[in-house]
């Protein structure tokens, strides 16, 4: 594997964004928000609604049980409050009933029935609504708070979101998508070149990989598509570049890598559990066998626990490019929400919006962006113990000592350095996967397939400007 690796190492890091792994949020929490599903109608029923107060219609495209959706208790305390306007949801979510209902949002928008608050945290593009001219910049908003200000909130990540220079959707909270490892094999710095990548793993141990064992063909394929959206488009233009050599390397790349069926027998013979391929994958990293870790999420809460895996002081990596910014990207975490341009009552919007900046989730590790809220997780990170283990046969706690403050400076420096945030485009990305899946299969040529991108893509881009 590593043989194949070293030939392939100049995409591998444009690569590889995991699956969130989301555990509980720091100490002195607050009791976890209620979960119940808020009060939503099937498409073409009607909700109840109070026929005294005005209503803004709300709708909603991620499950209200999922970890990204507004909790059922921020709705239902904002409708009692209120004795003059009703906030109404409307479901454009996919279930196993309904598999067009993002879809049907937009043809809805596109023939004039706009809903006032918008979820932009499920499969919607926001970057084509936001250039159409359907969302309501936010920058003033929060500039005009007297809770928030550009003062109040953590600028860097709500920046990274800006579409044409404004801000469209409002979130409260992030986690760092990266790549982190030893400082003393990947070097202590926050971005790198492909070069500098091949040169550190030359160097690692014979039978070695770059991330985990498991790590499969079509894992890649997804995580480098997911890449490849943001990267190779540009929407003010409406051009694509996939007829670059670094794109094309990417998909030679996806393809050497073994499907998920080579791999079940070596991930089989270590039992059911999933528990225990994360204890094989441990094992190895502890024997210095593997180079880079995908963390899923980076925080304050969690740097602990990365600093003592790779050797008391992870080094904030990132995934390797070439214009020496820095390879990690934000993540929003929560409710992402935004107001539509003709929504009837912005200033009751904003009221609802702004709770997402006012009360981000409290039940994952994350960053909020409410800077006094921040400020409190910096405070208990540099005073508090971190468990970042147990023993399964004492069941003992294996703790952490508390960050030091140059260490809290350098997580910040890191985080203060990064201009990307993960906000894709879902049908973009499965059309780019529909293109490529031929040619990981070996039924479509490279030439082909970079032609079909750059036609395909090309036309659904200049078709949503």
């Amino acid at each position: 594997m590593k043989s194949n690796l070293k030939r392939c190492i100049p995409i591998l890091l444009l690569s590889i964004f995991a699956v969130c792994l989301l555990t509980a949020c720091g100490h002195n929490a607050e009791p976890p928000p209620s979960r119940e599903p808020a009060p939503v109608t099937a498409p073409g029923q009607e909700q109840e609604i109070d026929p005294g107060k005005e209503v803004l219609i709300y709708a909603q495209t991620t499950p209200m049980d999922g970890w990204n959706s507004f909790r059922r208790d921020v709705i239902d305390k904002f409708n009692r409050t209120h004795d003059d306007v009703q906030i109404v949801v409307k479901d454009y979510c996919y279930s196993a009933t309904d598999d067009q209902g993002p879809e049907r949002l937009l043809v809805e928008i596109g023939a004039g029935q706009v809903p006032d608050i918008i979820d932009l945290g499920g499969a919607i593009s926001y970057q084509q609504l936001a250039r159409k001219g359907y969302l309501e910049d936010l920058w003033p908003y929060i500039e005009n708070d007297p809770d928030l200000g550009r003062d109040g909130v953590l600028e860097g990540p709500l920046k990274a979101a800006e579409a044409d220079g404004g801000l469209y959707m409002l979130f409260g909270a992030v986690t760092l998508e990266t790549l982190v490892g030893s400082a003393a094999v990947v070097g202590d710095r926050t971005s790198w070149t492909f070069q500098e990548l091949q040169d550190a793993f030359a160097n690692m141990p014979e039978g070695s990989t770059i991330l985990r064992f498991d790590t499969s063909r079509e894992s890649i394929a997804g995580m480098l598509t997911r890449y490849a959206v943001g990267s190779y488009v540009d929407w003010e233009t409406g051009t694509c570049s996939f007829d670059s050599p670094s794109f094309r390397s990417m998909l030679e790349f996806i393809r050497m890598f073994p499907g998920s069926e080579e791999l079940e027998p070596e991930v089989a013979s270590l039992g059911d559990a999933w528990d225990a391929v994360i204890r094989e994958g441990e094992a190895r990293q502890r024997k210095g066998l593997q180079m880079l870790e995908d963390p899923g999420y980076l925080a304050l809460d969690s740097l602990p626990v990365y600093d003592m895996t790779w050797g008391g002081r992870c080094a904030f990596i990132g995934y390797p490019v070439e214009d020496g910014s820095t390879g990690s990207m934000f993540r929003p975490v929560g409710a992402t929400l935004g107001i539509s341009s003709s929504c009837k009552n912005k200033e009751a919007a904003w009221e609802f919006v702004r709770n997402a900046m006012m009360s981000p989730p409290t039940e994952q590790t994350c960053i909020p962006l409410k800077r006094d809220k921040y400020e409190l997780k910096r405070t208990t990170a540099m005073t508090v113990k971190a468990i970042v283990d147990f023993n399964r046969v004492t069941n003992e706690e294996l703790t952490a000592p508390p960050l030091t403050e140059e260490r809290v400076r350098e997580f910040e420096d890191f985080f203060n350095s990064i201009d990307k945030i993960d906000i894709w485009d879902r049908e973009m990305f499965f059309l780019i996967r529909e293109i490529c899946d031929p040619y990981f299969a070996g039924a479509r040529t490279l030439d082909e397939t970079v032609a079909l991108l750059q036609n395909r893509v090309g036309l659904y881009v200049r078709e949503q400007m």
